[in-house]
């Protein structure tokens, strides 16, 4: 999957990102940011956890890995 981190401003002029999968879907949204090197921070955090990230399941109580 070759998605991508698009970066842009929400309606109050904040910084946010989301990740949007190849087919364009929006797969997940950021939070506000007060600026864009931060917001960018956030989208290296991302990639650094995200394919080693646990899967931990709330809704029966079990952890999955």
């Amino acid at each position: 999957m070759a998605g991508k981190f698009e970066l842009y401003f929400d309606d109050d002029k904040r910084y946010r990102f989301r990740l949007t999968g190849d087919d364009g879907a929006t797969l997940m949204t950021s939070e506000s940011y007060d600026d864009k090197p931060t917001a960018v921070s956030g989208i290296n955090g991302i990639r650094d956890c995200a394919s080693t990230a646990l899967i931990k399941d709330l809704t029966d109580g079990e952890d999955t890995e």
